[in-house]
């Protein structure tokens, strides 16, 4: 596979789109959540589901703001 400059782009910024993701997501009610959730298994498939729940239970935990 050909090396574009929009992979060295994506490399770059995927990871800090998806902390503001994460922060993002934390702060709203869990309806919402798992609405949003279930949205991004649909498009994005279970592992980034997966991942964004799991870290959003872990900003959660580690802030104390367990919302429900």
């Amino acid at each position: 596979m050909i090396k574009r400059i929009s992979d060295a782009v994506y490399a770059a910024t995927e990871q800090e789109r998806h902390r503001h993701e994460v922060e993002y997501v934390a702060k709203q009610e869990g309806k919402w959540i798992k609405e949003y959730l279930e949205g991004v298994q649909e498009k994005r498939g279970f592992e980034a589901y997966k991942r964004l729940r799991d870290d959003v239970a872990k900003l959660w935990r580690n802030n104390g703001t367990g919302k429900n």
